[in-house]
């Protein structure tokens, strides 16, 4: 089993469309995909099928201790997917009491599960920035085998970047350091400010950053309005290619560290 915690520095950079559509791409290389949504926006839904109106979450049942995978669904092209859920506002303050006795507990369940041949099944978690806090816990970085932090090449999120590597010892001494990989988001090469921020950023995070930059497109867009992937609505896109490559690094890299552990 291989798992990728994924996130973004800001909101908007958009961890939730990577999530997304990285799962579909891996699912079109053969892998059995398992997404979880531990965003208390729950829009990865709305990429993966489930109409607007939908409610239901494991966050509700974690806090009820009732089944919470009876919140578990299928998407129409194939990715197993645990949306978090809409919360009243006294489970809302009841699940941030204890997001990460909550987190430890589903990860180490879905530890447990194979599906299919275990070394196809990827699990793939959508994490919020403020997690960050929670992977400098050894304890909780070992239950993933990468994590990609989502970057955007503009002022806003370079100088979040920076604020990051001065506070958070995540990305300084704690182990899981050692998983972060850089994927940058939204790159737009015909302007000369998103060339300028891709190749700072590529100069100061090196073998760090992954080498697969994903445009922005407006067929990503249109896709998550029609509640799917953007290589379902539009596989001969600029990003469905993109998610393509990226699914062929992941694979690449998460094979690479198997074989050096």
């Amino acid at each position: 089993m291989k798992r990728i915690g994924i996130l973004s520095l800001r909101g908007g950079a958009g961890a939730t469309t990577v999530t997304a559509n990285l799962a579909q791409a891996l699912v079109q290389v053969q892998k059995n995909v398992l997404v979880v949504d531990a965003v208390d926006a729950n829009l990865l839904r709305l990429h993966l099928g489930l109409p607007i109106s939908s409610v239901e979450g494991w966050a509700s049942h974690m806090c009820a201790n009732t089944d919470w995978q009876s919140a578990g669904f299928e998407s129409p092209n194939g990715v197993t997917f645990l949306p978090f859920g809409q919360l009243p506002l006294h489970n809302a303050r009841q699940f941030e009491a204890n997001r990460g006795p909550y987190l430890a507990e589903i990860l180490e369940a879905l530890g447990r599960f194979e599906v299919g041949d275990n070394q196809d099944h990827w699990q793939l978690i959508h994490l919020g920035s403020s997690d960050l806090a929670l992977l400098e816990d050894e304890a909780f970085g070992y239950f993933f085998d990468t994590v990609l932090v989502v970057l955007t090449p503009d002022a806003a999120c370079y100088s979040v970047l920076q604020d990051v590597f001065e506070t958070q010892a995540v990305f300084n001494d704690a182990p899981v350091s050692a998983k972060v990989r850089y994927v940058l988001n939204q790159y737009q090469p015909e302007t000369e400010i998103s060339r300028d921020f891709m190749l700072v950023m590529k100069r100061e995070l090196g073998a760090e950053m992954s080498p697969v930059l994903l445009h922005r497109d407006i067929a990503l867009m249109d896709s998550v309005a029609n509640l799917t992937t953007v290589q379902q609505f539009a596989p001969t896109s600029q990003a469905a290619k993109d998610y393509q490559s990226l699914a062929f690094w992941c694979v690449s890299q998460l094979s690479a560290i198997q074989c050096v552990s």
